[in-house]
């Protein structure tokens, strides 16, 4: 009896090995090499799409009064808004795999942010302001991606996201944002850079 449910473990274990290859093959195979033409690709299926960066349509503070009665307590917020509720750009999972090429002079600015979704756009929030301690501009931190950034060759840059990204919708940006700047002007293309979502399981 003891032997035989030894056995049963044993071809369970053998089965649930079995069913996981697959995903852990996946997991293992390396990315294409990166195209050469200048420009921005993320991995659908086993080639490289290119993409087009998109461009903020302004900016909107919120909060404003909450900020004021609580006596600078509360945080008014300011936030770019992108249009569109979805970008064209969807993931195949939950893995983000891009190649930057010639659009970009360094690695080490390249960010990932994830957006506030809403109906008809979706939203980033750049800068809070309290009334006391005045203008944090900086992107909301609980936004952003950990991502791992490779230099395959000159100006050419594999950004991979270290966790599983979870659903949503997101933007990659080549460069820091002066976000006190953008804030100021209120110009629409004073933010851009590379957006896609991920929502398929």
């Amino acid at each position: 009896m003891v032997q035989s449910l030894d056995m049963k473990n044993l071809v369970c274990l053998a089965v649930s090995a079995l069913a996981l290859l697959p995903s852990i093959a996946r997991a293992q195979v390396a990315p294409p090499a990166c195209p050469t033409a200048t420009g921005a690709y993320y991995l659908k299926g086993v080639d490289w799409a290119p993409m087009e960066p998109t461009h903020s349509i302004g900016f909107k503070t919120t909060n404003v009064m909450g900020a004021a009665f609580s006596y600078g307590a509360a945080k008014a917020r300011v936030k770019a808004q992108f249009r569109d509720a979805a970008s064209p750009y969807q993931l195949d999972g939950s893995v983000l795999t891009m190649c930057l090429v010639g659009v970009t002079d360094s690695g080490r600015d390249v960010t990932v942010a994830k957006f506030q979704e809403e109906k008809t756009h979706r939203e980033l929030s750049m800068a809070s302001m309290r009334l006391w301690t005045g203008i944090n501009a900086q992107i909301d931190p609980a936004s952003l991606i950990v991502t791992s950034v490779e230099k395959k060759g000159d100006k050419v840059y594999l950004v991979t996201s270290k966790d599983p990204l979870p659903k949503g919708e997101f933007i990659l940006f080549t460069i820091v944002p002066d976000v006190a700047a953008m804030t100021k002007s209120n110009t629409p293309q004073a933010l851009g850079g590379y957006d896609f979502g991920s929502h398929a399981r």
